[in-house]
């Protein structure tokens, strides 16, 4: 697929946040837009509920602040819930004039209380899980754009209906080539779209001659489990 900088046509286009904010609490998390901040929502630490936030919330009291960069799916374990976020990224070049960014690294947090209520075995189950788990967040090669989807070749872009770019970046992508399409279920399901990061593996060159640079980018069709 090559990737090169043109103008769109699209002026009303669904975006990502960007960059938010993780605020730590001894009982949730709660992740919320740095630009808008009455936009985001918590998640219980004892079984992983959400809950959408409602205007100004006071976050004083939290334990920690983290800059994150999107959320990037949930899985359902023994003892509880775990909720994947990027916590790094680099921009590394763009398509249609949107950027792409490579994920730099990602990490679990967990909501997994009900560990303490688990049989022995089944703690062993959960630790071995989350061994699993640390190999994903160490996953190469995964890219993503806030401002578009990256899944699709220009041949099929062109022949959406118009409008399509509007919906959520998740909903316009091609599930087949969505890295982590497995562990966004619960997300969608809590219609947190603006902070849904669909994730696509491969690789990506550069071409420069002079001051003009094409990006190619190799997708693999691996998705996560």
């Amino acid at each position: 697929m090559e990737i090169e900088s043109n103008s769109s046509t699209e002026k009303n286009h669904f975006k990502l946040w960007s960059e938010l904010e993780l605020h730590e609490f001894g009982d949730k998390f709660v992740i919320r837009s740095v630009q808008f901040p009455d936009q985001g929502f918590s998640i219980a630490r004892s079984d992983g509920t959400f809950h959408k936030l409602h205007g100004e919330v006071n976050l004083e009291s939290a334990s920690k602040v983290y800059t994150v960069f999107g959320v990037a799916g949930s899985i359902r374990l023994l003892a509880g819930t775990y909720i994947l976020v990027i916590t790094s990224c680099k921009e590394v070049g763009t398509y249609l004039g949107y950027p792409v960014f490579r994920v730099m690294s990602m990490k679990f947090l967990s909501c997994n209380e009900g560990l303490k209520n688990l049989t022995n075995q089944q703690k062993k189950d959960e630790a071995y899980f989350q061994t699993l788990l640390r190999i994903v967040e160490e996953t190469p090669g995964l890219y993503y754009s806030y401002e578009t989807d990256i899944t699709l070749n220009l041949q099929r872009r062109y022949k959406m209906a118009d409008g399509w770019m509007s919906k959520p970046i998740w909903k316009q992508a091609d599930p087949r080539f969505v890295w982590n399409r497995n562990i966004l279920e619960e997300l969608i399901e809590n219609k947190v779209d603006e902070f849904i990061v669909p994730l696509l593996q491969g690789n990506i060159l550069s071409m420069c001659h002079s001051d003009t640079c094409i990006y190619v980018f190799i997708f693999s069709f691996s998705v996560l489990i």
